[in-house]
């Protein structure tokens, strides 16, 4: 077999020596970071309710929900 002397004596690289590990393990830590401020800022500074003086209700796009008919309900 023919064997070059690369491939024999080199020594396999440790995971913290490969700098894409450490860009995944930050960009991971700052997502989770990123995501706990965002629910911290979300409790602390809850959404204000808007009233407008003289303001109608409007109907919603939704149509209102039925209950559906005896002839056409699945049993």
């Amino acid at each position: 077999m023919n064997r070059t002397t690369e491939s024999t004596s080199a020594t396999p690289m440790r995971w913290y020596r490969v700098g894409e590990v450490w860009l995944m393990l930050v960009l991971l830590g700052a997502t989770v970071v990123g995501s706990l401020s965002l629910v911290v800022t979300a409790v602390r500074h809850p959404d204000a309710h808007v009233v407008v003086p003289n303001d109608a209700p409007r109907p919603s796009h939704q149509p209102p929900a039925r209950p559906a008919t005896a002839a056409t309900a699945r049993p």
